[in-house]
């Protein structure tokens, strides 16, 4: 059974087809980002977005759940490069141009992965990781895996954090090389038969 999302990046289903449907979504996204340039998730209400975006409070709900499901939304491409890590469907390469893209946008990158953002971006993470996971190899896991998602999720962000808040210096290219190896061994050690077993 695949993993349902969680109530935090669930956002409400609508047509994905519809091009009305998909320009209001875009338009709430991008009005989202412009505010979360200026502003600290926390200070950013829903009635902002709306007043941005020109987007009705009703229409708002039927595409997100609330504001933890738009943040959720606007991380879903960079984080799922880092999910990709997991199961070879991404690699450092695309890894580093994500972090580079992080650094390159420190105040808001910061702003996103600390204080109340940090929840949601790392429950998005998790979710994330947890379908690469289930996919991959899904009864040779040691731990369930929302478990071993947790283990790489946090295996992932916890450097990448403390890089962004300048707490040592290395460039994205090492930084996103060393996450892939590192990822990978988790990876092989939460996997019975992995290398673990071997020894």
């Amino acid at each position: 059974m695949s993993p349902q999302p969680s109530a935090i990046a669930r956002s409400t289903r609508t047509d994905a087809q519809d091009p009305r449907s998909r320009r209001t979504r875009a338009d709430l996204l991008q009005a989202f980002f412009a505010l979360a340039l200026s502003r600290r998730y926390h200070e950013i209400r829903i009635a902002d977005v709306l007043a941005m975006s020109g987007v009705a409070k009703s229409t708002f709900y039927e595409h997100f759940s609330g504001k933890d499901a738009l943040l959720a939304a606007s991380m879903e491409g960079p984080l799922g490069i880092l999910a990709g890590l997991v199961d070879g469907s991404r690699n450092a390469s695309d890894a580093a141009a994500i972090l580079a893209h992080f650094h390159e946008n420190g105040t808001l990158a910061r702003s996103l992965f600390q204080g109340p953002a940090a929840r949601v971006v790392r429950e998005a993470l998790v979710a994330q990781v947890e379908v690469r996971l289930q996919r991959l190899q899904r009864a040779r896991l040691r731990l369930p895996p929302r478990l071993a998602a947790h283990a790489l999720a946090d295996g992932m962000l916890s450097p990448v954090v403390a890089w962004l808040r300048g707490e040592a210096a290395c460039s994205a290219p090492v930084l996103a090389g060393s996450l892939a190896v590192a990822v990978a061994g988790l990876r092989d050690a939460l996997l019975v038969g992995g290398a673990t077993d071997n020894k």
